[in-house]
């Protein structure tokens, strides 16, 4: 082969790749902008990267009281075919950034959600400005922001608390005791009927009652029963204490 004809050759083949890599960048930029448009979550500014079932606590600063009609397709929850509340949050720990959620006021009867956010706040229904500056725990689904509101009534006694303190204290001696091989001067006649008592009585009846209330106050999703009956067991209730005080610190509120 000649040096013209080489030469004639490799500029064809670098106008053949140019235009393979401009197809690979236009299809690339396609696709971007495709997935953007598709995506309800690219609209609420950035926030596209959180998956389905993640959970965000927002701010309340806009509220609104809007026809059926605005709410955008898709939306999972049903908001009924009257008038819809449009809450406009910003989100915790993001700053500038803002998502959108509805909630259902169909007709003269309130929506069960929507009477549920006003009573989990301590508003009287219908005074919507009252909503604004109170939080608001949301999760995705489907790709958009819903509220995350109880299903069932208040329950149990987040006083309870102070209970499991004392409930587990006998315990916890004992085994401090015992890492110190100090456990026999604990063994008094009166230390035993308190730990017993302690063990027995006041410890599982207040995880069971401080359970109740954090599963109808936030999002934990727990048994109460299931943790009541780990903490009267003498060899675990230590460390049943321990694991169940870490689930109550990281439950978020409703």
């Amino acid at each position: 082969m000649s040096e013209n004809d080489k030469q004639e050759q490799t500029a064809t083949d670098s106008d053949e790749n140019g235009h393979v890599r401009d197809a690979k960048e236009q299809s690339l930029a396609d696709r971007t902008q495709g997935d953007a448009t598709d995506s309800p979550l690219t609209a609420e500014q950035g926030l596209d990267r959180m998956s389905e079932g993640m959970q965000i606590r927002g701010r309340t600063v806009d509220v609104e009281q809007i026809p059926a009609g605005e709410v955008p397709d898709g939306y999972p929850d049903d908001v009924g075919q009257d008038d819809v509340l449009l809450l406009t949050l910003e989100v915790e720990g993001i700053a500038d950034k803002t998502v959108t959620t509805y909630v259902g006021w169909p007709g003269e009867e309130a929506d069960e959600h929507l009477e549920t956010l006003f009573d989990l706040h301590d508003i009287p229904l219908g005074e919507l400005g009252k909503l604004h500056g109170e939080e608001l725990l949301l999760e995705v689904k489907a790709g958009h922001f819903v509220p995350v509101l109880p299903t069932e009534e208040p329950r149990g006694d987040a006083r309870a608390y102070w209970g499991i303190i004392a409930g587990v204290f006998p315990s916890l001696l004992i085994f401090v005791g015992g890492m110190m091989q100090a456990g026999n001067t604990l063994f008094t006649q009166s230390f035993i009927v308190v730990w017993l008592l302690a063990t027995v009585v006041v410890l599982p009846l207040s995880v069971y009652l401080d359970a109740l209330d954090l599963r109808t106050t936030t999002n934990w999703g727990g048994s109460p029963l299931f943790w009541a009956f780990l903490s009267i067991l003498p060899a675990m209730n230590v460390v049943t204490v321990a694991g169940y005080l870490i689930v109550r610190q990281n439950a978020e509120p409703f």
